[in-house]
């Protein structure tokens, strides 16, 4: 296989809230206002779910010499690297413009159990940067209180008492370059303000605990638990109490810096399903097997590789195959790397 690098299009997926005023203009896209189209799905060889079915929603276009065409259309199996016969991950540039839903993603277990999804839905997000809310910091809902219990949880759940749901709930204020694992099984609600790159396993399950958006959208049983009914969807959450400490001590990660100097955000050490590294300047040099995507952060510096360079602009996106040797020099870039083998 000749070596491959593809530079990747804005892919903006339908969302039920609003946002994607920041993100449009990180991807260098100008001026604009948030809207239902609040992120740009990158390296995913996933479909959206959503309430009204477009083929190729979410799957990731490529910019090619002649055309755009979608990844799955110009990205073979074989550019995955060590075996693998899918991508194992899906990420994301995601901009809250609104509180999103009150929500939990499925374990492997559940997801297998139930949707006989090979996937379940473990996700991290790493901060970018937070608008404020009336003088409020960005905030992320993460894990029950200590007093929560399944039977309060569906007592709430059946009365849609939105502020008690989120008060079970612990509240987080975040800043950039805030890591945060969120394990299947835990209740979140990312806040307003949040703009973000999220990392996760390659599925698009939601299960949701509110029945009514924020805009006023009624959502049918499939939005909210894919017909699988109100009770198994309960199920889908972790009910293990733990403290605001215990939570934070579990989901905030610690970055730290690599061999190279570049900082280690996520390590397969705190999960298994992805990893992901922060480059600040420097030099650094693609060595793993696998393939990898580069988001760039900053304005400035090159991306090498055998068959040329790119000058490097904030808001680039390149998938990189697995047998392609690349050098990043003096540039800001976060790599995201696929599940450990």
């Amino acid at each position: 296989m000749n070596q491959k690098i593809w530079k990747q299009l804005p892919t903006f997926a339908a969302r039920t809230y609003r946002g994607g005023k920041v993100m449009r203009e990180f991807l260098g896209m100008g001026e604009s206002e948030d809207n239902f189209y609040p992120e740009d799905w990158v390296s995913s060889f996933t479909e959206a779910k959503n309430r009204h079915y477009i083929k190729n929603e979410g799957i990731t276009r490529i910019s090619t010499e002649s055309t755009d065409k979608l990844i799955t259309e110009v990205i073979s199996t074989d550019a995955f690297g060590q075996g693998r016969n899918d991508s194992g991950v899906l990420i994301k540039l995601l901009d809250a413009g609104e509180r999103l839903g009150i929500q939990v993603h499925p374990t492997a277990e559940y997801a297998k159990k139930i949707f006989n999804s090979s996937y379940g839905k473990t996700e991290c997000w790493y901060i970018l940067s937070g608008r404020e809310n009336e003088g409020n910091k960005a905030c992320v809902y993460l894990g029950f209180k200590e007093y929560v219990t399944r039977e309060l949880w569906q007592e709430l759940f059946e009365k849609q008492d939105i502020e008690g749901m989120l008060s079970a709930m612990h509240r987080f204020e975040v800043s950039a370059g805030d890591v945060i694992l969120v394990t299947g099984g835990t209740p979140h609600a990312i806040g307003k303000g949040c703009f973000l790159i999220e990392i996760q396993e390659p599925s698009d399950y939601t299960m949701r605990a509110e029945k009514t958006t924020l805009a006023g959208e009624v959502l049918t049983p499939m939005q909210i638990h894919y017909g699988v009914g109100e009770e198994k969807m309960l199920n889908c959450f972790d009910y293990t109490p733990k403290s605001e400490k215990e939570t934070r001590a579990k989901h905030f990660l610690k970055a730290t810096t690599g061999e190279l100097g570049e900082t280690e955000l996520v390590r397969y050490s705190d999960t298994p399903c992805f990893a992901l590294k922060k480059i600040d300047g420097g030099v650094y040099k693609k060595k793993e097997a696998c393939f990898v995507t580069v988001i760039v952060t900053e304005n400035g510096g090159s991306l090498l590789y055998s068959d040329g360079a790119w000058k490097l602009c904030r808001g680039d996106k390149f998938f990189v195959s697995a047998d392609t040797e690349i050098t990043l020099t003096n540039a800001h870039a976060v790599i995201c790397y696929p599940p450990k083998k």
